[in-house]
């Protein structure tokens, strides 16, 4: 009997340690957070994953216009840095940065100059839409140009779209890529446009994320992949207290994510999510095309779904909406 009144005292303690830390007050995210759902009426954002790649090859003109026409909230880009430094929009595409899964080329882009990978590039030649059709292959360079599938740099996004839509946009510093020098020029793009109001800077490395959080902090940018392992794991033990997100914006997570003993996590829980929510940070799932997990997330409260679909997306909010 008294190892059962200690053990019934022990866990009595620990529900109440658990209580107490779930009632104490924790370090906020101090800016208003235009990534939070709130500061969209409400809806979760609408976040096409570059650009929306289902129906276009990803990262291209083609595809960003056709979701700016959708009227999705947020336009989720990749860019990386040729070798004369022009910003490029280009998701990492192997474990090298590699363009030849997107393209007819074969070469690394910070190994290449802008003007030799636009005029020889078709980022169209390997899509291929639902009738298993390829429609880009086969263009000459004036028709992959016409048809917006050429290598687009950042600055004609910001000049086409400037301050109409949000913009998530992640650095990809592949390889032997300049690294903290791709940072340094989109925070520069992102000053001489005008859109520090408008972008959420993204980026798994976390020497990046920690250089603009320390000299950009005026910047909203996402955890770095280490950043959000501590954060997820303080809010999975119950150490929301000890998380600071001092500029911190936003966390993006997949819907599961596989962590040492752990293995695979399921992260779409709503204490992740009230802990988020506790520091005044956005929750965003990518990249999610299933229309009933698109359904879960939202009625879950997620701020942002990253999708290859938004006009799935846009339909299921308007449906929800309307019942």
């Amino acid at each position: 009997m008294k190892w059962l009144k200690r053990g019934l005292m022990f866990v009595g303690f620990f529900v109440l340690l658990i209580l107490i830390l779930e009632i104490v007050p924790v370090p906020k995210y101090e800016r208003d957070n235009p990534w939070r759902k709130e500061a969209n009426d409400g809806d979760t954002l609408v976040m096409a994953h570059a650009g929306g790649r289902l129906k276009n090859p990803g990262n291209t003109m083609r595809a960003l216009t056709y979701s700016f026409d959708l009227g999705v909230d947020v336009l989720e880009i990749d860019i990386q840095m040729t070798k004369d430094d022009v910003l490029v929009l280009r998701h990492g595409e192997n474990d090298t940065g590699n363009i030849k899964d997107r393209s007819n080329c074969d070469g690394l882009l910070y190994e290449m100059n802008y003007q030799e990978v636009y005029e020889n590039c078709n980022f169209g030649y390997h899509f291929q839409n639902e009738d298993g059709e390829y429609p880009f292959r086969d263009l000459t360079f004036e028709d992959w140009v016409n048809e917006g599938v050429y290598l687009t740099t950042l600055e004609e996004v910001f000049t086409a779209f400037n301050d109409d839509i949000l913009y998530n946009i992640e650095i990809k510093a592949d390889g032997e890529a300049k690294r903290i020098e791709i940072a340094e020029r989109l925070i520069g793009m992102i000053k001489d446009f005008d859109l520090e109001g408008h972008v959420l800077v993204a980026t798994a490395f976390h020497d990046i994320s920690e250089h603009i959080a320390i000299n950009y902090p005026e910047i909203y940018l996402s955890t770095s992949e280490t950043e959000a392992r501590d954060m997820v794991l303080k809010a999975l033990t119950y150490r929301s207290i000890f998380y600071q997100p001092t500029v911190y914006t936003a966390l993006q997570l997949p819907a599961s994510f596989g962590f040492p003993v752990i293995n695979e996590l399921d992260l779409t829980g709503a204490r992740l999510l009230r802990f988020t929510h506790k520091h005044n940070m956005a929750m965003h799932y990518w990249t999610i095309n299933d229309e009933a997990e698109m359904i879960r997330l939202i009625e879950a409260g997620a701020d942002g779904i990253i999708t290859d679909d938004p006009a799935l997306l846009i339909r299921v909010i308007e449906e929800l909406n309307n019942r």
